[in-house]
């Protein structure tokens, strides 16, 4: 899997992409072994026919020059040496093509080269134009031959050196052509056969890739459905730790230890919520029962209703702390029920607040299903920030739109900038 890209990871996944990245280093490999495959077979059957075609070219020299043939006026001839030679060695039907040529030149310089005989697929010209001295040896690995039929063949090409017994002693070649055609057609067939088979075996072991890098993956693919179905309202879960102890192992430990530290720092954030919002209420008890006091006894009404305001701001702020660490211990399950809406709308219209602001109400009769305390609660959060920023009214809006409510608090302070409209 480590052999995938980035970006072809990146646009198909790891199975996907394991999967193509082991079919590619197959497909090379195999190309690869396919060619040096067909190379050696062909190099290894060549061998073989230039190593017959060598031993029959050397064998026909020796009986041409060992003056088997028939006597013409008692003298033995070239040429009755030369048929006698093909016709003995070379069989009616054989493919290979012989042919003996004889330099009739006084000098034996090469330049009365005469064409004594050949055998029965021989063309009437020869076939090569080597000419190797006597006792030396030319092949050609790989030649086209001429044939009688105005054809070539395929074909090694041997050319053997060799001088005659007769009375007057004259140099003689024999050429020597064995067909490759057998070599030709083993290789097509280990091509045939790589061709075809090269393709199923690329798939089957994309295919093999992609089932076991799923299995693979399967225990991080279960760490993940386990973290996906944790709320962090509940952190007491762990991913399950496969068997194996390898880098997924070690992975689903690391996240077990990190979920672990996040519930330890959940429990303190939660404890310190609790006991805050616990330990507040008791002494601003005491302070809204003071300020009572105070303004029984006849101090200043201006002072005791700010400190009266201020004190049940806090005392609200105190409440949201206890919700919010119930709603962090337990969730939040708000009630169903059936709320006139405009009630609670109308009640902001004469509740206390710690400014001279007016508070302008405009409601239509809206019932909707909801949690009653909930909802004056966020009615009560919008309506405080309006005071906060508004300059002399607050403007408070509900109306029906269809099925739905319609809830608006405005305010004609100075709004919100745009920079901050997306936070």
């Amino acid at each position: 899997m480590a052999l995938a890209p980035r970006w072809l990871r990146a646009r198909t996944g790891v199975r996907v992409a394991s999967a193509l990245s082991a079919a590619a280093v197959v497909t090379v490999a195999l190309v690869i072994a396919g060619a040096a495959l067909i190379l050696l077979v062909g190099h290894s059957l060549s061998r073989s026919v230039q190593a017959d075609a060598l031993q029959q070219a050397q064998a026909i020299a020796t009986r041409m020059h060992g003056n088997y043939g028939k006597r013409v006026d008692e003298q033995y001839t070239p040429k009755e040496n030369a048929v006698e030679a093909i016709d003995t060695l070379i069989g009616t039907g054989d493919p290979a093509v012989a042919q003996i040529m004889v330099d009739y030149s006084d000098d034996q310089k090469g330049d009365g080269w005469a064409l004594q005989t050949g055998s029965d697929s021989s063309p009437p010209v020869p076939i090569s134009d080597l000419a190797p001295d006597v006792g030396k040896t030319a092949v050609m690995s790989s030649a086209s031959v001429p044939l009688s039929g105005h054809t070539t063949m395929h074909a090694v090409l041997v050319a053997v050196g060799g001088f005659t017994t007769t009375d007057d002693a004259l140099h003689f070649v024999v050429l020597y052509a064995a067909p490759l055609a057998a070599v030709d057609a083993a290789q097509n067939t280990v091509l045939y056969y790589l061709l075809f088979g090269v393709p199923i075996l690329i798939l089957v072991v994309g295919a093999a890739t992609y089932v076991f890098a799923g299995r693979a993956l399967q225990p991080v693919e279960a760490i993940r459905a386990r973290v996906a179905s944790m709320s962090g309202k509940d952190l007491a879960q762990r991913v399950p730790v496969p068997m194996a102890r390898d880098e997924v192992g070690r992975l689903a430990e690391t996240m077990n230890e990190m979920i672990g530290r996040l519930e330890s720092a959940q429990d303190v954030q939660r404890r310190f919520v609790a006991d805050a919002s616990h330990e507040l209420r008791s002494p601003l008890s005491t302070i809204g029962a003071g300020l009572e006091l105070l303004q029984d006894a006849g101090s200043d009404p201006a002072t005791v209703t700010a400190l009266r305001g201020e004190t049940a701001r806090l005392g609200r702020l105190v409440d949201d702390l206890l919700l919010l660490a119930r709603a962090d211990e337990r969730g939040i399950q708000p009630r169903r029920d059936e709320v006139d809406l405009d009630e609670i709308v109308e009640a902001e219209r004469t509740r206390p607040s710690d400014d001279d602001l007016r508070v302008e109400v405009r409601a239509e009769h809206v019932r909707v299903i909801g949690d009653r305390g909930q909802l004056i609660r966020v009615l009560r959060n919008l309506v405080d920030n309006a005071h906060r920023h508004a300059r002399s009214h607050v403007m408070v809006t509900l109306s029906r739109e269809g099925d739905h409510a319609a809830l608006s608090v405005a305010d004609d302070g100075p709004g919100v900038p745009a920079a901050d409209r997306l936070r």
